[in-house]
């Protein structure tokens, strides 16, 4: 069975210039109101030309492949690419992703060679539920209400999605994925251990690292995000964080 990366925040201040990089946000509508926003569109597929924000960079960040964006006003649900990366992307099997010319700017210059992601989809009929521990968490606490023993398909699964009120909210752990999972790069909402900027396949995070693509770091997605940074394991491949 083939291994699965989180693309993460690269920590190196040498390799992103500055952290944060971000300097300020430019919008081109009211974001709250204005029903063409990006924003607007939670996790469907976007059918227009939405419309963007745009980013500034501080002087001394670097212009990375990847730019974390995600969850902002304006970057509800994607983050920023650049050309190089999405050309790789596109030679892999890509799931749940669209993506929109856009640039950012640096210096009062324009840099246009930039997507901007939207995700839409998420590939949970490769998620093999019987071996998945499904829990039901206090979306506000984080506590364990109970764990499921019901869900064994992908039925179960949106069985249980359709019962619930907030606050509780559905996690995903100890993922395990079924013999026809044959995806490059994809999110799962719900997935405790994280992956929202995406997961990738061993074979493109090769890809990837051979192509120098700048801005990230690869976690296994089995490590606990508290057990990546505080137990040495991140320190080990990508040293310390500054």
């Amino acid at each position: 069975m083939m291994k699965y990366y989180s693309i993460e925040n690269s920590l190196n201040e040498t390799l992103m210039g500055k952290i944060p990089q971000i300097k300020e946000f430019i919008h081109h509508c009211n974001i709250e109101t204005n029903p063409n926003s990006i924003d607007k569109f939670i996790f469907e597929k976007i059918e227009i030309q939405p419309i963007l924000s745009n980013i500034v960079l501080y002087a001394k960040a670097k212009q990375n492949d990847f730019i974390n964006t995600y969850g902002h006003v304006g970057f509800g649900f994607g983050n920023l690419i650049s050309d190089k990366l999405k050309l790789i992307l596109e030679d892999f099997n890509c799931y749940g992703f669209q993506f929109f010319k856009t640039y950012i700017l640096q210096n009062n210059k324009k840099n246009d060679n930039y997507w901007q992601t939207n995700i839409y989809d998420f590939p949970y009929q490769f998620i093999d539920f019987k071996n998945t521990i499904v829990s039901l968490k206090d979306g506000i606490t984080r506590k364990v209400v109970s764990e499921p023993s019901n869900i064994n398909n992908l039925e179960d699964f949106k069985s249980l999605i359709d019962t619930l009120e907030f606050p509780i909210s559905i996690s995903l752990s100890n993922l395990s994925f079924n013999e026809n999972m044959d995806l490059d790069f994809f999110t799962l909402r719900f997935f405790e251990n994280g992956g929202s900027n995406g997961i990738v396949s061993e074979r493109l995070k090769n890809e990837l690292e051979k192509n120098e693509i700048t801005g990230i770091e690869f976690r296994p997605i089995e490590l606990p995000l508290q057990e990546w940074y505080h137990s040495g394991e991140r320190e080990k491949i990508y040293g310390k964080s500054w």
